[in-house]
């Protein structure tokens, strides 16, 4: 790589050069560094998760008490979505990409100090603003010129939340273990403040005028903006109510070892990333209308969950497989929609908007799949739920589909 030159589409150089690399090269160079700072954002998040038994001892906290950890993260991130938004049509994704990092660092380190629960809380809720205010930059700075690309660059970019989090939940113990998990916490706070410096060292531009121009608008079939935004609430929800509550469930119901539910989860974490690679890449084949790609997910994703609290353990890694590739591998795809329905000039806006829906539906769907597993003293219900709500979100799909834009024209803003 030249010096002084980061190669990515539509990136410009950090002074102001096209990059001289074929588009192929730079789509996978132009989704490194984005990689990486979702990557390193998972695992902020998930470092939390996989120290949790640890932090109730140290803080004597109720299994609620523990909940409200995660529920911190995605109240911050539901915060600062829109507004990380804004800030990157503004500002532009480098600036928002240091400041996330920060936040990430800060809340974190504030979390590895507090000498009590309530600040813990706060620590982590600091970390949630920069967990939600990630995704608009990166989203910005992963879509490339064509459609042809874009499924599959926003999905590998997207990629990084389960990669990030099967790491951290890999390493973290293992050192929270033998030193401890305050010096466990140490491990993402040392990555986020050096993607800072590295961010603020290449200073990623957004596209220039004449990239915009280049980006082709003739997209079949559109989502309807705000309406598609309620897909992304009720799928958020139910993803992440399963990293919630699907160890638990093995354990409690089908009487697994923690580890072997542990081994279950990472199946449906790997399968998850296989999953939003895979589904970026069949949209990208059919990009003229992504909407029938999601709406096969969400199909196959509902009928996976009705079947998970029913099915046998010979068939359950299969069940466990299909819900981690369409319940967790959605999201790039839905990106990809999201960023078509809209101008180029607002895609930090849209995206950020799209993310304070996605987190919203992370803070109401698990509490609500807990009241109904404790009411009825079974999982069947909550799941069943969760079956529903995807079901729902195939049909407001359906809604949600716009009129085909017309051919050449770039769009006055959000359809």
């Amino acid at each position: 790589m030249p010096s002084g030159t980061f190669h990515a589409a539509p990136w410009q150089s950090r002074h102001g050069g096209a990059s001289p690399a074929g588009p192929p090269f730079a789509v996978l160079s132009g989704l490194f560094l984005p990689l990486a700072v979702v990557a390193v954002a998972s695992a902020v998040a998930v470092a939390l998760s996989a120290d949790a038994a640890l932090i109730r001892d140290a803080f004597a906290m109720s299994e609620l008490e523990v909940g409200v950890i995660a529920s911190c993260i995605y109240v911050g991130a539901a915060t600062s979505s829109s507004t990380s938004g804004r800030l990157t049509d503004g500002w532009g994704p480098g600036p928002v990409l240091v400041l996330a990092c920060v936040l990430l660092a800060v809340g974190e380190c504030l979390a590895a100090v507090a000498t009590s629960a309530w600040l813990l809380f706060g620590g982590v809720l600091i970390a949630g603003l920069g967990y939600g205010a990630v995704n608009p930059p990166t989203n910005v700075l992963a879509n490339p010129r064509t459609p042809r690309r874009r499924g599959l660059a926003i999905s590998i970019k997207q990629s990084g939340i389960p990669l990030g989090g099967s790491l951290a939940a890999l390493l973290v113990p293992v050192v929270a273990v033998t030193y401890g998990w305050r010096a466990s916490l140490l491990m993402p706070i040392a990555l986020c403040l050096l993607l800072a410096l590295v961010v603020a060292w290449l200073r990623p531009a957004p596209p220039t005028a004449v990239d915009l121009l280049q980006q082709p608008a003739d997209v079949s079939v559109r989502l309807k903006l705000p309406h598609a935004y309620a897909f992304g609430f009720l799928m958020g929800g139910v993803q992440v109510t399963i990293f919630t509550f699907l160890a638990l469930y093995l354990v409690d119901e089908k009487s697994m070892s923690p580890e072997g539910a542990g081994s279950r989860l990472a199946l449906l974490l790997f399968a998850g990333l296989v999953g939003r690679i895979g589904w970026g890449w069949v949209s990208d084949r059919l990009h003229r209308d992504r909407t029938r790609i999601l709406q096969l997910i969400s199909l196959i994703s509902a009928t996976a969950l009705l079947l998970l609290p029913v099915v046998g353990s010979w068939a359950l890694p299969l069940v466990l497989m299909l819900i981690g590739m369409c319940s967790v591998g959605w999201n790039g795809v839905y990106i990809a929609s999201v960023t078509e329905a809209t101008s180029p000039g607002l895609t930090g806006v849209v995206s950020g908007r799209s993310m304070t829906l996605v987190n919203l539906g992370a803070v109401l769907v698990p509490p609500t799949f807990g009241l109904l597993v404790r009411g009825s003293h079974g999982w069947i219900l909550g799941w069943s739920m969760c079956g529903a709500l995807t079901l729902v979100s195939l049909c407001l799909l359906q809604l949600s589909r716009a009129t085909p834009p017309i051919r050449g024209a770039l769009g006055g803003g959000v359809a």
